[in-house]
């Protein structure tokens, strides 16, 4: 073994078992200058025995009979089978294998909050799950001022312990734009609250408004099942009170425009599909999570009843998240690094009142920004799907996610901490 190349390896095995910076893998710190310099005199000493085993290979037998007789000439002397056990030695294969297991194409391995993960050139971390709940018009202001009253505790405490925005928000009004745009990349041209079910009618301005939604508006567009699916991954859309799975007509509480994959063609009108990924929450388990899981509660427990914007509506929804939260925080599915965000469709009034204000978000995610981090980065649904895209490895950004537009943040990436 040429004597350079064996010490460059003794370095690299005997650098192996200390850290090299705060950011490590292992958490741990940079040795010493004594520690560095008992290392270097090791891997000299390594590399001359390695030395000494190339020189004993190239011995004639009259130098091994002259070192046989040799009194200098002991059996420590000789390096042995054992002492010359490169891979033993160096551990080449094992010391140096990469924390994060392999990333995806374009990641890189870093950290977040101390832990190996691959992240997207955006700085977004590649999840093992991501939850997402969606809640229904309501202010960043009108939250703030009742959870400032106490009247949102489990809402307090998720901002307490995790990071939330201060301008984020929705891209439209009313409802169903945003959940469209959402998993879609646009609003497709959406202007109410139109129906999934067909033969409702053709949407115009006369039957499509902020007052009618008289028309069907189904969509033959890529969407985010469709990225889901062609990566192999698992994916789940659950509404509160649907009873039969791909249920296209609402009832009771159940609003049908609160699980915008009913309204993507090739899932409504694919039977199987849609009756095996769009189902009832009851069949909801934080436990056996899918990869990418969409989560639409009923009208009261969405904020969104029984009069928009009131104590009552934010008492509700928080009830009804508490618990819900608690769970999805305590599933493997999520400590082993996943994501959260519980996000708002839109303002109060749905902008009928006035301007379009910042609505709430919480993201939660072992790799996040935590201890009531508020990110005042501008950013929107766009943002968000483009979050989902790159922290699943989806390889690509629908429509607008993948667009750059002025002052608003392509990703959620201020949320999580720099690599």
């Amino acid at each position: 073994m040429n004597r350079s190349l064996a010490v460059l390896l003794a370095l690299a095995a005997a650098g192996c078992g200390h850290s090299t910076s705060g950011d490590d893998a292992n958490g741990g710190t940079p040795p010493d200058a004594s520690t560095f310099a008992a290392d270097l005199r090791a891997a000299h000493d390594l590399a001359g025995a390695h030395h000494a085993a190339a020189d004993l290979a190239t011995a004639v037998p009259g130098d091994l009979a002259t070192a046989a007789t040799d009194d200098a000439a002991t059996d420590a002397d000789l390096a042995t089978g054992a002492d010359l056990a490169i891979g033993n030695d160096l551990a080449i294969g094992n010391d140096l294998a990469p924390p994060c297991g392999g990333c995806p194409v374009g990641y890189t391995c870093g950290t977040a909050n101390g832990l190996p993960v691959c992240r997207a050139p955006s700085g977004i971390p590649l999840f093992t799950s991501v939850f997402v709940v969606l809640m229904e018009n309501t202010t960043l202001g009108t939250l703030q001022s009742a959870m400032k009253a106490n009247g949102a505790p489990n809402l307090s405490s998720l901002a307490a312990k995790f990071a939330s925005g201060s301008d984020y928000h929705g891209v439209a009004h009313p409802s169903l734009p945003n959940y469209i745009a959402l998993t879609s990349g646009d609003t497709q041209g959406i202007g109410c609250d139109c129906k999934a079910q067909p033969g409702q009618g053709s949407c115009n301005f006369a039957t499509c408004n902020a007052l009618l939604s008289l028309c069907t508006c189904s969509q033959n567009v890529m969407n985010l099942a469709d990225q889901l699916e062609a990566a192999n991954l698992s994916w789940m859309a659950f509404g509160e009170d649907m009873g039969a799975p791909c249920n296209l007509v609402d009832a009771g509480k159940y609003a049908v425009r609160h699980v915008p994959f009913l309204y993507y063609d090739d899932v409504q009108t694919n039977g199987a599909r849609c009756n095996a990924h769009v189902v009832d929450f009851k069949g909801f388990d934080a436990n056996k999570a899918a990869r990418f899981n969409f989560i639409a509660p009923n009208l009261t427990d969405d904020m969104h009843d029984p009069i928009v914007a009131t104590q009552q509506n934010i008492a509700n929804g928080d009830s009804w998240l508490g618990p819900q939260v608690a769970a999805i925080l305590a599933s493997p599915a999520w400590t082993d690094g996943g994501l959260l965000v519980v996000v708002w469709d839109e303002d109060d009034f749905s902008g009928l009142l006035g301007a379009d204000n910042p609505i709430p978000i919480f993201v939660a995610s072992p790799y996040g920004k935590g201890g009531g981090y508020v990110s005042a980065v501008k950013a929107d649904h766009y943002s968000l799907l483009a979050t989902f895209e790159d922290g699943l490895g989806l390889g690509g950004r629908l429509g607008n996610a993948g667009k750059a537009r002025a002052g608003i943040a392509d990703t959620l990436a201020d949320y999580f901490p720099a690599q």
